[in-house]
């Protein structure tokens, strides 16, 4: 018994166990291993593109004597050119219209400048000009046409007054570095001066409902909008009830900087809703060399815009900063410009004061 359970017990284990001729497995040929499809590779993501890019203002240019009989104003400008080059798009207010000596240089109360004043803003690096203020008209409509064609002699971009119902119509956009920018600029009033009934064209005066329709057009299309308001009461250190409720305006409609001059004193910044303020740049060149008016400042801010395969995903303004500036009286008649810091004892306010009456730090010692 104990036999039969042996053998049936060897011939079942070799029934089980492989042949030796069985057929093996083989490896696959070169030719196989080539036919095989490999997953594709996952497509690489875009990756944000971030563009930046600072916007600034400088205050009244206005030319009392002596400095409308100036040849040039290298000397005056020289010290900030520095700071004009570190902003990336420049705008200033040249208050006192510049007519050229044609029609008889002169100061106040009715202004009329040289025509090389835009020469050398431009020459220095100012972008932009903003011609809507009180002393637009101050030599009437052919004060305000010679004006234009000096500022287009000078290739000069401007905004706030006009030569013609086109030009009007015209919108200020412009791109630095791959971002768009719309301006514009509006003026209280023109010191009892009227427009000519056929040419209602030749400034913009703040009225609710132009600005309201010019900010709408101009956010359609553009990234960033500034509008540059001459308003304010003169020689008051803060913003008057009138300016708040041009402001309220702005910020409603959506603008993103407002820079404001007039006073010829600084004045408060204020970031209301997503619109920042700066209420008065006070004067940046001017022969006003009582109280606080011989001291200004150039506003910078910076613009962020971030871009996803080509579609804009965000744009931000940012890190608002003021230069404070001063005007000295050199040798009984050069008017030259330097930041305040280097000139601490032409001002009877300090740096220091200025940075807290106006809310805003200063820019970095370090000149880009």
């Amino acid at each position: 018994m104990i036999r039969i359970v042996t053998l049936f017990l060897f011939l079942f284990m070799a029934s089980c166990s492989p042949s030796a001729e069985a057929p093996t497995e083989k490896p696959p040929s070169q030719e196989e291993e080539e036919a095989v499809t490999l997953p594709p590779e996952p497509a690489p993501q875009p990756e944000p593109v971030v563009k930046r890019m600072t916007v600034g203002m400088i205050g009244d240019i206005l030319l009392h004597h002596p400095l409308y009989t100036y040849d040039t104003y290298d000397a005056a400008f020289q010290e900030m050119l520095p700071y004009f080059n570190s902003i990336d798009f420049l705008i200033a207010n040249q208050e006192s219209i510049p007519g050229g000596v044609e029609l008889g240089l002169s100061g106040y109360p009715n202004f009329n400048s040289p025509s090389h004043i835009v020469r050398d803003l431009k020459k220095y690096g100012v972008d932009m000009i903003s011609m809507a203020n009180n002393h637009t008209l101050d030599r009437g409509a052919k004060g305000v046409q010679r004006a234009i064609a000096t500022m287009e002699q000078y290739e000069m971009p401007y905004v706030g007054a006009y030569k013609s119902y086109e030009d009007r119509a015209t919108e200020r956009i412009v791109e630095v570095d791959g971002i768009t920018l719309g301006i514009v600029n509006y003026t209280y009033g023109t010191n009892g001066h009227v427009v000519p009934r056929d040419q209602p064209y030749l400034v913009n005066y703040i009225e609710e409902e132009a600005i309201r329709q010019d900010i709408r057009a101009l956010k359609e299309k553009v990234d960033v909008v500034i509008a540059s308001i001459h308003w304010g009461i003169e020689y008051q250190l803060n913003e008057s009830e009138a300016q708040r409720q041009v402001a309220q305006i702005v910020a409603e409609e959506g603008a993103h900087i407002l820079f404001g001059h007039h006073p010829h004193v600084i004045q408060p910044y204020e970031k209301r809703d997503n619109t920042h303020i700066y209420y008065s740049l006070g004067n940046f060149l001017s022969a006003q060399q009582f109280d606080s008016t011989n001291i200004g400042g150039i506003a910078r801010i910076t613009i962020e815009k971030t871009t996803l395969d080509g579609e804009v995903q965000n744009v931000e303004v940012l890190e608002p900063e003021f230069l404070p500036t001063v005007v000295v009286k050199e040798n009984g008649w050069n008017f030259k410009i330097y930041p305040l810091r280097d000139r601490p004892k032409a001002a009877i306010y300090s740096e220091q004061w200025m940075l807290n009456h106006i809310k805003l730090p200063r820019w970095s010692p370090t000149v880009e």
